[in-house]
């Protein structure tokens, strides 16, 4: 599962602010995202919404995994 911190991470690792991150995914809302990023625990946003995000952060090269955030090896544009 995805964390608000794993999101956060990820879309500082890409410069981005929750608004562009909202407009990349083509269908979420900037509150959505912040909302996304606010909880740790609880996931408080939508299944559908938590993997759009993810979807689109690992499109432009982020990958999560065990030992954190990070962008996938040669890639380092948006």
């Amino acid at each position: 599962m995805l964390t608000g911190r794993q999101i956060k991470e990820a879309r500082s690792l890409l410069g981005l602010s929750p608004s562009q991150l909202a407009t990349m995914t083509g269908i979420l809302r900037p509150t959505t995202v912040k909302r996304a990023e606010a909880a740790n625990m609880k996931q408080p946003i939508a299944d559908t919404h938590m993997r759009t995000i993810r979807e689109t952060l690992e499109a432009l090269g982020v990958e999560f995994g065990p030992d954190g955030v990070r962008m996938r090896a040669g890639r380092h544009d948006v």
